[in-house]
């Protein structure tokens, strides 16, 4: 599950300037307040660029354009790794310096127009220019337990009903969107979604459904941007923090995002959850979102969500009632507040970790309010290069109100217990990924999970989860 598109403060940084900086001169200075170079600074920290961390970068002390526009040629050479908002900043630096690219023959130059070419309509200029972007993905993967299901259990009487936790399925995916800028101001993203489900077992006395043909509008948003601030409407991808509260997924509404330069930027929003979520009525909620890095290699955050209504409800389990499947609703409220960092080690290094504390009032008496979870990597993972991989480990202490279990909007390979309201996660988990080919990945993890308090929910422990992955992108 993968970063970060318009709130963030990458591309509100990328959003900062609308006019090329000397233009016509190749060795200009840069500043570096220049929203250029901040764009190009947070592709390196993104690891977009090849043989460089951001040390090297700032080692370098670029100050001309055509050494910037060298960074932006290795960025440009990955693009195939590169997220949604990674290649909207690539588009907008690769406008802010094409002369340069074009000299580096990583761009083609214009051909030299004759008396014989027609004169270009300019209702016509967007296009012929080139300025929309076509970007997408596909996904083939297989899931195991992926409901976190108890190993003890009982069924009814006449065993019409089993709930065992060998559930599984698996799922296709095709992603295809755009980016265009029809004004220097203003952008727009898409993307449509496409998914099927195959022998999908739930363990509740079926072998196994088939779901074809699920479509939808994954993304559609407008953003305008002036100077350091960027304001996105419409179905836009929202991430908060380091993801335990809302990641990769839509949201319906508005969100201003504001550049603090240096790489800092606060977000805050408000929309409608409910094509993440897929509750059968709206969610409205609050975001916020602050980044801070308090040196080159390390960022904190502090995110936010409250949901609107305390009426919103949602299916799930509650203590002890794995005995027999009785359904139950639990309140959907979340008042919450996450914290984290994220940092890099070393070359080959890295850490995050988030804690998460939800605030709601109306919640069961005995609710399990707060989790965190962290993670560890070590590799050096390069989308666009065959053979590159790194491996992880997770660990997980997740109350079963803490996040969203149900929806799964949240950034980890598991839902993070049996639903809102059931009986929360705790755990750890391994995973690797390997790049089979350019833009092509496989990813494995497992995790090993048990609920948050086996006091509180009558069992030990939860089947063994897998997740089987292979992904590729254009």
């Amino acid at each position: 599950m993968k970063n970060k598109l318009i709130a963030s403060l990458t591309l509100a940084g990328m959003l900062t300037g609308t006019t090329a900086f000397a233009a016509e001169n190749p060795f200009a200075t840069v500043p570096k307040d220049y929203w250029a170079y901040t764009a190009v600074e947070q592709l390196v920290s993104d690891g977009l660029v090849d043989g460089y961390n951001l040390e090297d970068f700032h080692d370098k002390k670029v100050v001309a354009r055509y050494d910037l526009a060298q960074f932006v040629a290795r960025a440009i050479a990955n693009e195939g790794r590169a997220n949604a908002e990674q290649k909207v900043i690539l588009n907008k630096l690769q406008d802010e310096y094409s002369n340069e690219l074009k000299i580096m023959t990583v761009i083609p130059a214009e051909p030299a127009k004759t008396e014989a070419q027609p004169a270009q309509n300019n209702n016509n200029n967007f296009f012929d220019n080139g300025k929309i972007k076509w970007f997408g993905d596909a996904r083939v993967r297989y899931q195991r337990n992926y409901t976190d299901n108890p190993r003890s259990y009982t069924a009814n009487a006449d065993e019409s009903v089993r709930r065992d936790g060998k559930n599984s399925r698996i799922q296709e995916r095709l992603r295809l969107g755009f980016y265009a800028e029809p004004d220097d101001n203003l952008s727009v993203l898409g993307r449509l979604k496409f998914e099927n489900t195959l022998n999908d077992d739930t363990r509740w006395g079926t072998d196994g459904d088939t779901h074809h043909g699920e479509g939808s509008v994954d993304l559609l948003a407008l953003t305008y941007k002036n100077n350091n601030t960027a304001v996105t409407v419409g179905r836009q991808n929202l991430n908060l923090g380091q993801g335990l509260l809302f990641w990769d997924n839509p949201m319906d509404g508005i969100l201003v995002t504001q550049d603090l330069g240096n790489n800092a930027s606060v977000s805050a929003g408000w929309g409608d959850l409910t094509a993440a979520t897929w509750q059968d009525h709206t969610t409205n909620a609050f975001v916020a979102n602050v980044k801070a890095p308090i040196n080159d290699n390390t960022n904190l955050t502090l995110a936010y969500l409250k949901t609107n209504s305390n009426n919103n409800r949602v299916y799930g389990t509650r203590k002890n009632q794995w005995n027999w499947i009785e359904s139950t609703d639990n309140p959907y409220m979340f008042n919450s507040i996450a914290y984290g960092f994220n940092t890099q080690l070393s070359d080959k290094w890295k850490l995050k970790a988030e804690g998460v504390s939800n605030m709601a009032s109306g919640l069961p008496d005995d609710a399990q309010k707060n989790g965190w979870w962290t993670r560890l990597t070590y590799g050096n993972l390069k989308w666009d290069t065959k053979g590159t991989w790194e491996v992880y480990a997770d660990y997980m202490h997740l109350g079963n109100y803490s996040i969203d279990s149900t929806a799964w909007p949240h950034i980890l390979n598991t839902p993070g217990g049996d639903g809102v309201g059931g009986n929360g996660e705790k755990g750890f988990g391994l995973g690797v990924s390997y790049m089979l080919a350019n833009n092509t990945n496989l990813a494995l993890n497992w995790y090993k999970l048990k609920p948050y308090d086996s006091d509180y929910s009558g069992f030990s422990d939860y089947y063994d989860m897998y997740n089987l992955e292979l992904n590729y992108s254009f």
